[in-house]
């Protein structure tokens, strides 16, 4: 079964927003360059949106997994760090590191809950699409 997911650009003709991006989701926003290449401050750019896809999708994959393996975390949080580089193909975001900060409930098995950090980096639908190596470095509390 396949599915579509369509966005629309306009371009403004405000001095402050190069365009607004409308998703089939309902969510739009404006959107610029970022602001090392001269874009404004604050606004949504690509490089930021292509990193981030790839936080929402890893961290809802990795609730998916751990709901599969009975595993409850006492908390969670994700770093992501996208690296542009300039390559010989041209300029491209070469490596991103998913950094997830894990706080484990007193019961639960840390090998399994490295197993699904694990796993979510396999499932997950962005990393699987990204050409980007992803690298993962949890940081896993209580630690040994």
């Amino acid at each position: 079964m396949a599915h579509e997911y369509t966005s629309i650009v306009r371009w403004s003709e405000d001095e402050d927003e190069h365009g607004t991006i409308t998703m089939d989701c309902g969510y739009a926003c404006g959107f610029h360059k970022p602001v090392e290449f001269g874009g404004k401050e604050g606004m949504m750019n690509p490089e930021d949106a292509f990193v981030g896809s790839l936080a929402m999708c890893y961290s809802i994959t990795l609730r998916s997994t751990l709901e599969k393996m009975r595993l409850e975390l006492a908390d969670f949080r994700l770093e992501t760090k996208g690296i542009l580089e300039d390559t010989e193909e041209g300029s491209k975001i070469t490596r991103i590191d998913l950094v997830p900060k894990v706080k484990l409930k007193d019961k639960e098995d840390r090998n399994k809950v490295e197993r699904a950090l694990e796993l979510a980096k396999k499932n997950c639908l962005i990393s699987k699409s990204m050409d980007s190596e992803i690298k993962l470095k949890p940081d896993i509390e209580p630690k040994p």
